[in-house]
Order: C-alpha cells, then structure tokens, then sequence
C-alpha cells in the first residue's frame, strides 16, 4: 500500500487531545504532552548510543559500566556523563556518542512495526515534520560528496544527476501547499500526514531516486483505528508508545530493542532524572 497524503482531519484527535497540556506555561516534559491520555499502557523506548567505533550501544550497558541506573525517566547525560554534543560532564564519563536524535533508527522502526503488527491490523496514518529540509529542497539540502575528481564525464554527470534529486522536493505542491496537522499553541508544530500500513511504519520512504531512499522515521504515527501510537519528538533520544497492555508488555520484553513501562506522568525532562545524581561538571 502506497502512502498518500491525508491532509490534517486525521490527526485531528491528537491536537485536541493535547491542546490544554501543550498550552501550559512553563511547558510541561512529562509523557502526557507527547501522547494523548486513554491508552490502556505506555513505554518509553531509548534510541541506542554509539560507542567509539561507531556500534550501536544501549543505556543499559553504559549504566552498567559507570554504575548509574537505567530507568523509565532516566536522562542520558545523568546515565552516560556526557551532553547531548558528546562533551564530557564527569571525570568518568563514558566515551562515546549520544543518540544521535533523528528519531528511532532504521532496525528499531522496524522492530516496532513488527510488534504492532501482533497486535492491530489495517491502515496506519505517519506524520513528518514538515521542517525537515529534503521535504522543499532546494539551497536547504546540503548534498556532500567525499569522491575526488575523476576527469571522466560520465561519472561527473552522474554526480549531477544525483545533486539534482536530493535538492528536488520531496512532495509535489499538492502536499506542501495542503493542510497541515498543527500542534501545540497557535500550531507551533506542523505535520504532513499521510495515510498508509504497517509496513510504511517499518521502511517509510519518502523521497527516492537512482540510488538513494530517504527513509526518515515518522514523528508520530498511528492505528486508523486509534488503538497503538508513537511519537517523537523533535531532536530527543528517545520514543513515547501507547497501545494495549500485551503490545506494550511485548514492547518491554523484545530483545530488539530497550524500553521500559512508563506512565503519563514520568517526567523525560532534562531535569526528570530524580534516581541518578547530577553530573559533576567541576573542571569540564
């Protein structure tokens, strides 16, 4: 089943369902501003780190290794010693990356839509950022390219070929023009929604051409039916679902991924993290 833009009226609930909390100032960081209330159960699922060659490294290894604890607010410069651009906060800082913060990576996304799939069937609606720059293109996608010069022709009209896709836009005028899922006082966040399946959830792509795909994880997604929903929010390290009790207790228990129960008011601010004491930036 192909993707196809929905227009807003689907998400709909979801910006209703969190207008008055989204409103509140100071804003509020705790699971109820990113999801709506009435799912019989919720996780958080933690987006992996990277150790220093570059391999995918879960928070519960790095909690094990300087003695702090993984748990459901857990915040991972508390866990790991390090802030969100890598630099160190303690002397026993762990040495690696952070998540990287462009929402769940490709096995995990997959992963996820697997579970759901044990548990709803039917159409799914995803929901992208319509700030990402591949969606207009344009000057706003910087396209790199390590390769050294050939002199040949037909490997640099290759190279052009290939600049010209990734700054052509993603969606046609049609999409970009049409209406999009606002939330958050005077729709500070918009959404290009776009109804589709599980299998979207799994790969979504969103732009292709000769040689590449982009596949970006969806910001939220949902059940056309309401029963299952992710969310992501921008730049975090980590994913908000809710659903029925055996999805979500499946969610907890795969070893494909790492989650914990959470509840609406576990707190993912950067100051939620109440178990582990406070980086000791003395010298750093």
């Amino acid at each position: 089943m192909a993707m196809t833009f929905a227009g807003a009226a689907p998400g709909q609930w979801i910006a209703d369902a969190l207008a008055g909390i989204l409103s509140q100032r100071p804003p509020v960081s705790t699971v109820a501003a990113q999801i709506p209330a009435g799912f019989p159960a919720y996780a958080r699922i933690f987006h992996p780190a990277a150790d220093e060659d570059g391999h995918p490294i879960r928070w519960s290894d790095i909690a094990a290794a300087r003695g702090t604890v993984l748990h459901a607010g857990a915040q991972f410069a508390a866990v790991s010693g390090i802030d969100d651009t890598g630099m160190p906060w303690a002397e026993d800082a762990w040495d690696g990356e952070p998540p990287r913060g462009e929402g769940l990576p490709a096995a995990d996304l997959a992963a996820v839509a697997d579970i759901i799939s044990h548990h709803a069937t039917g159409a799914a609606y995803l929901a992208l950022w319509d700030g990402y720059a591949f969606i207009r293109g344009g000057e706003a996608v910087e396209v790199l390219t390590t390769a050294e010069p050939t002199g040949d022709p037909e490997a640099a009209e290759r190279e052009r070929l290939l600049r010209e896709q990734l700054k052509r836009p993603a969606f046609s005028d049609a999409v970009l023009d049409g209406e999009r899922l606002a939330l958050g006082p005077e729709g500070y966040r918009g959404y290009h929604v776009f109804s589709g399946s599980l299998q979207d959830v799994a790969s979504p792509v969103w732009k292709s051409g000769d040689g590449f795909a982009e596949r970006q994880a969806p910001n939220l997604a949902w059940g056309a039916d309401r029963s299952w929903m992710f969310s992501t929010e921008l730049y975090e390290d980590s994913t908000i679902i809710g659903g029925p009790a055996e999805l979500i207790r499946e969610v907890v228990q795969d070893p494909r991924i790492e989650a914990l129960a959470v509840d609406l008011a576990t707190d993912l601010g950067v100051n939620g993290d109440r178990i582990n004491p406070a980086p000791e930036i003395d010298g750093y």
